[in-house]
């Protein structure tokens, strides 16, 4: 992961190239999200063995230099073999019977020397036994050699829990069928992509060849070019909000996957473009995890959609410089800050329970894979918003067993949500949240 085709360069013999601060962010939600997966994954004591399977699609050369030169950091290679390694160690503290993580390795890279780097390096730091074997060094663009990689985890038996890590320079290197071909062949596939959104923006026009590019992309039919056009003379933040909702809506619709984060991470400096950081399952619980630890960097991620529930896909109606109201803020920039989270809850604690009231019961493992993508919050955030409504009894909390939870603490992933019978003076309005 984190090369740029002009700037990251490794050479045998020579010093690795300098990484930029915003990858150690990258690279450290990388490791804590493997260590979260193994450890969620391996919670129950009784489970000796899991069977996973790890893509880096485009490997580098596998170690950076520091600012200063000072010292060496590990690039995704090592995160990866160094993060599983640890979370192996872990999972046996105390432990008569050993419990395994039984991996498997794919790290792909292009250039030449970046691959010859990235095979010595290796070589120097583990056994020649796993080559080949638990570790696949393979030469080429993952483009190329995805299909035999695909074919490669379906034959290993329970190999199919999988995370993609494809992090692409620019946006073209990963396509909506690829994407979409990887979740329809990989049963227990994650992917974590970036996607150099600024860099897309900057060229997109209605023109044929920007629709010949996203048309090779497969999100080309996702875009309101007419709409997209009349915005151009608008202030900045509101196109930026508005081409995030098309070009979002498309990757993800193109993807075929069912639960999605994508927010940006900005870099260092005055001309520096922003990129997004996605992260695609078909696991709710998998979205969540990513999404604490967003939180959890505060400082580096942002997004330009409304702070709880947003909807993807421009609408003009919903425009406040369209439609001259100022109810809802497009455009404007959230961090995962204090002062967002606290937004994200009251803003919820609004939304939400309109939605609860004006539908059927619904239980709250449904509540979230039915909003969870749609917003920043977690579902501890969620449970957050709900918990006055739930304390004044405007919402009623049951478990399957028929015990009432007096707060929103106390929510169960089976818990049944419905409104009292007596309603109070809560807005019945509702809001849509479905993808457009």
């Amino acid at each position: 992961m984190v090369k740029r085709s002009d700037k990251y360069h490794w050479h045998i013999g020579t010093k690795p190239p300098i990484i930029d601060p915003h990858s150690l962010i990258k690279h450290k939600i990388v490791r804590g999200y493997l260590e979260r997966y193994i450890s969620v994954l391996m919670s129950n004591y009784n489970m000796d063995k899991l069977k996973l399977s790890i893509v880096d699609g485009f490997a580098g050369g596998g170690e950076y230099s520091a600012q200063d030169g000072s010292k060496f950091y590990d690039g995704s290679p090592l995160i990866v073999l160094n993060a599983i390694a640890d979370q192996e160690i872990a999972l046996n503290i105390g432990r008569k019977k050993t419990r395994t993580v039984d991996a498997k390795y794919y790290f792909v890279e292009k250039i030449e020397s970046n691959f010859q780097y990235l095979d010595n390096m290796l070589r120097a730091r583990f056994l020649a036994s796993r080559f080949d074997n638990d570790i696949q060094l393979l030469r080429g663009s993952f483009q190329n050699n995805a299909k035999k990689i695909i074919t490669d985890i379906k034959r290993r038996a329970g190999g199919e829990r999988a995370i993609f890590l494809l992090d692409q320079y620019a946006y073209d290197q990963v396509t909506g069928s690829m994407l979409r071909s990887i979740f329809s062949q990989v049963k227990g596939a994650e992917i974590i992509l970036t996607f150099a959104v600024d860099s897309l923006i900057s060229f997109l026009a209605d023109n044929e060849t920007s629709r010949k590019k996203l048309a090779e992309m497969g999100i080309d039919s996702h875009i309101d070019w007419a709409e997209l056009e009349a915005l151009r003379s608008a202030p900045q933040n509101v196109w930026r909000s508005a081409i995030q909702r098309n070009l979002a809506k498309g990757l993800v619709e193109a993807s075929g996957a069912k639960n999605f984060t994508i927010f940006y991470i900005t870099p260092m400096g005055n001309t520096a473009w922003t990129y997004w950081f996605i992260h695609l399952s078909n696991s709710a619980k998998a979205r969540d995890v990513m999404m604490e630890l967003h939180w959890q960097s505060a400082n580096h991620f942002s997004h330009y959609l409304e702070p709880d529930l947003f909807t993807l896909g421009y609408q003009a109606n919903r425009d406040k410089v369209a439609t001259r109201q100022n109810s809802l803020e497009l455009g404007e920039v959230h961090q995962f800050d204090a002062i967002a989270a606290s937004r994200c809850k009251t803003g919820l604690a609004e939304k939400l329970v309109p939605i609860i009231y004006d539908g059927k019961p619904i239980p709250f493992s449904k509540l979230i894979e039915t909003v969870g993508s749609l917003t920043p919050a977690t579902s501890g955030m969620i449970r957050e918003a709900l918990d006055p409504a739930i304390r004044c009894g405007d919402i009623l909390v049951r478990s399957a067993d028929g015990i009432t939870r007096s707060k929103g603490s106390s929510i169960k992933a089976g818990d049944v949500l419905a409104a009292s019978p007596q309603k109070s003076l809560i807005s019945l309005s509702g809001i849509n949240f479905r993808l457009l």
